[in-house]
């Protein structure tokens, strides 16, 4: 393990850039990361799968790799998130252009992880039907999801339920509509009984998303506040002293 530790921190990431999987410097280079996130890695990643991260296999779920991608707006958390995967990730964070149908430019970008065995126990319990869905699998968020775990879901996928800067309603939305409805209903459930956090479900183009009731953000903002970046307060109503 002493000389696996070693080549991966002499080992220069750009040598990796471009190799194929099978060649033994990128084999070697995964063998030194372990079998395992640490726990930073693990309960982060927990929130970024609730929210926008997603699994993909290309050997029959023997490994799995994250992808990530977010708008030019959220470039500095995307950023951050790169660094805490530092060592599970080999290219650089890609820019990626479009045009909307109404001719806009939307420009996103994304990076994606090495394919390993550290995140198939996050397969069981993110992929459905043999892998080919996301979900959620029945006490996920009871028995994983940790404060910085909801911190880091609410800044990939969450915010404000009212912008209006006058608006004295502090309740929180967690845009949850690439789950089914019953999933969603389970993560509401799950969120009250262990943060203690009032909730309740609306619809949001013909999908339901949770809503954390302004009576609860005292509490929710205790609760996140410590693990949120700098770059994402934007997204938090103002707490009163």
């Amino acid at each position: 393990a002493g000389v696996l530790h070693i080549v991966r921190q002499i080992m220069n990431k750009n040598l990796l850039v471009g190799l194929s999987p099978n060649s033994s410097l990128i084999k070697e280079y995964k063998k030194s990361l372990g079998s395992s996130l640490n726990p930073i890695q693990w309960e982060t990643s927990i929130g970024l799968m609730l929210g926008d991260a997603s699994l993909q296999t290309q050997n029959k779920g023997k490994t799995h790799r994250i992808k990530f991608e977010w708008s030019d707006k959220s470039k500095p958390y995307l950023l951050h998130v790169y660094n805490l995967f530092d060592e599970w990730v080999i290219s650089s964070p890609h820019k990626k252009s479009r045009f909307s149908p109404k001719g806009n430019l939307i420009v996103n970008w994304g990076f994606q992880t090495i394919s390993h065995e550290a995140f198939n126990y996050l397969a069981e319990l993110f992929l459905l039907n043999n892998g080919r869905k996301k979900g959620i699998s029945d006490r996920l968020i009871r028995d994983h999801l940790t404060e910085r775990g909801l911190a880091y879901w609410f800044m990939d996928d969450g915010g404000k339920l009212d912008y209006n800067k006058n608006s004295k309603n502090r309740s929180i939305v967690l845009n949850t509509h690439s789950f089914t409805d019953i999933e969603v209903e389970l993560m509401s459930k799950e969120l009250m009984e262990k943060f203690k956090i009032e909730c309740e479900l609306r619809s949001n183009k013909s999908k339901k998303v949770i809503v954390i009731r302004n009576n609860s953000y005292p509490l929710f903002y205790k609760i996140i506040n410590p693990y949120i970046i700098p770059e994402m307060k934007y997204k938090l109503p103002r707490i009163e002293e």
